[in-house]
């Protein structure tokens, strides 16, 4: 087989294109309204309240689902935001939405990781706490507040690495690309660049506090608007490629 022939098989045809932005766009959109739903559906725990954490948690009927929905959100997020990169080609735009997708993909990992922990173990251990017999309360109290203490480790390189690096990548290859409105891509730098600050402060705190609950609630809106917004796009984009016309030799 000749050069040109390895490098067509290599190289996406614009069919498989398309099919890649397409599908891409679909998942981003139905990624994010997931994410979001169960952000929004999250029950909320109280600040500086150990046993009312625990509580929370063990007590919420939806808090494994809501979790798990997320995950799933998450995934198909991480399907919008790989095709977007590979929508924006050559250039200091292409290397910086190439960059962007390969942090995506790391920080969906940890997302996802920190979700299930949160979701499930949590879970768990706060119902092993709620059964637990006076003597040994304080004991299972402190296992569920040692989970927590993890789960906020992994939420402070999550804001950094996903909410944080990708979005800052992303957007501005989107800001340079000349394929996407400038201001769009600017828009989720600014949130990007946001959610650094909110990630540093988890990772010195280990708990909520009042800016990171407010910033975590503002920073991942403007995130998830942003994927819905640029998936739109990515199907307008991938309905106005055609296919180039065989060449017989």
């Amino acid at each position: 087989m000749g050069e040109h022939g390895r490098a067509m098989m290599k190289t996406p045809t614009r069919r498989e294109q398309r099919g890649i932005l397409r599908i891409g766009a679909v998942a981003g959109i139905v990624g994010s309204l997931l994410a979001m739903v169960g952000n929004l559906l999250h029950p909320a725990t109280p600040i500086g309240d150990p046993q009312g954490v625990a509580r929370t948690i063990a007590q919420s009927q939806r808090w494994v689902l809501v979790h798990l929905v997320i995950v799933v959100g998450l995934i198909l997020m991480l399907g919008g935001l790989v095709a977007i990169s590979r929508s924006i080609e050559g250039g200091l735009a292409g290397a910086l939405a190439q960059l962007g997708s390969v942090a995506a993909v790391a920080g969906v990992t940890v997302g996802v990781v920190l979700v299930i922990v949160d979701g499930v173990a949590a879970k768990h251990l706060a119902e092993a706490w709620e059964a637990a017999p006076p003597e040994e309360a304080a004991a299972a109290l402190r296992v569920v507040l040692a989970e927590e203490a993890i789960n906020f480790a992994l939420a402070a390189l999550f804001n950094i690495l996903f909410a944080g690096v990708t979005f800052i990548l992303l957007g501005l290859a989107v800001a340079s690309s000349g394929e996407y409105p400038g201001w769009l891509g600017w828009v989720v730098v600014i949130a990007g660049v946001g959610s650094v600050p909110v990630g540093l402060v988890q990772a010195y705190t280990g708990e909520s506090i009042g800016f990171t609950r407010i910033a975590t609630i503002i920073f991942p809106t403007i995130i998830t608007l942003w994927v819905v917004g640029m998936s739109v796009l990515l199907l307008r984009k991938a309905r106005r490629r055609t296919e180039r016309p065989l060449r017989v030799r």
